[in-house]
Order: structure tokens, then sequence, then C-alpha cells
């Protein structure tokens, strides 16, 4: 799956065998794409997908989530459960970290590139790392437009970061 490839615009997929959910979603006719590899069934909702609790089938389901094996591992070899350390080690000091949850059990790394093609134009990409108690645990990758939406300053900025819940 890439944050880059627009042919999947919005979808779920989930691993019964790790409980982990990959889903891609498309905003802004393409200026804004995320892809979150996650755990975190709250996350899952909140981008559209409803997800069954409890082993009770969802009410209603705003956009499918298919049953299927997982690659737990980004293409530049980082992968679900390697340390803060290894990660760090593979690609350098993040840009942004921020320390979370009520016994500060998250550490969160951002890893952040800004690419212009001129001086209006060009592209922001956003890595975000979540550990918990020193192990990875999800990752999210973000491509926004500049100008998207909002105009430059929305594309750039990191405000609300990081966007998991915790």
């Amino acid at each position: 799956m890439s944050v880059e490839a627009s042919k999947v615009s919005f979808g779920c997929w989930h691993d019964p065998k790790t409980g982990y959910f990959l889903y891609k979603s498309l905003e802004c006719d393409g200026a804004h794409r995320h892809i979150s590899l996650t755990t975190d069934r709250r996350m899952v909702t909140n981008a559209g997908f409803e997800v069954a609790r409890f082993g009770r089938k969802p009410g209603h389901t705003f956009g499918k989530i298919e049953e299927r094996s997982l690659a737990l591992n980004t293409k530049h070899g980082v992968s679900i459960g390697m340390s803060r350390d290894e990660v760090v080690k593979k690609l350098g000091e993040p840009s942004r970290t921020a320390i979370r949850g009520k016994k500060k059990e998250f550490w969160c790394a951002l890893y952040k590139k800004i690419e212009m093609t001129d001086r209006e134009n060009g592209q922001v990409l956003r890595n975000t790392y979540i550990f918990k108690e020193g192990k990875l645990i999800e990752i999210s990758i973000d491509l926004d437009s500049i100008p998207g939406c909002g105009g430059e300053h929305t594309a750039t900025s990191d405000e609300g970061w990081p966007w998991s819940t915790f």
C-alpha cells in the first residue's frame, strides 16, 4: 500500500491473526492522502469504517472492512514491534516527538519532509510512529499537497499532532 498511489482511494483491511487494521483514505480530490496501520478500533471508526464489537455485527457500515493477512512493515524496513532505538537508528532523529498517555507510556515520533516543485506548489510527507513502552505499535503516513484544500498553511501545519487517540 502506498500513500503516493491514488488507485485505491478508500479502503480498510483487517488481519484477524494479528488484530491490525490497515486503512487508506483520500480527501479533497487527492490533496490529502492517509494510510494507517493500527490496532486502535477508534481510529478505524473515525476514518469511516464501523468495527464490530464483542462479536456483534455492525448496525450500519460506512466502508467495508475486508479480512486479509497484512505485512506489518513499511517498504523502508520499519516493522511493528521494533524498538524505539531500532527505528531511530534506521530513520535518524525525528522532526518532532511527543510523550502521551496517563502513565506517559506512549512516545510519538514525526518524520516530516516538505518538497516544493516551485515557489507555490509541492507536498508534505509526514510519517508518524507510535511506540508503547518502547515498542512500535502504530504507523501513520500522510501526504498533503501544497497548497491543499485550505492553502499552504493548512498543508504544512502539524496542528493537533499526534493525531492518534490515547
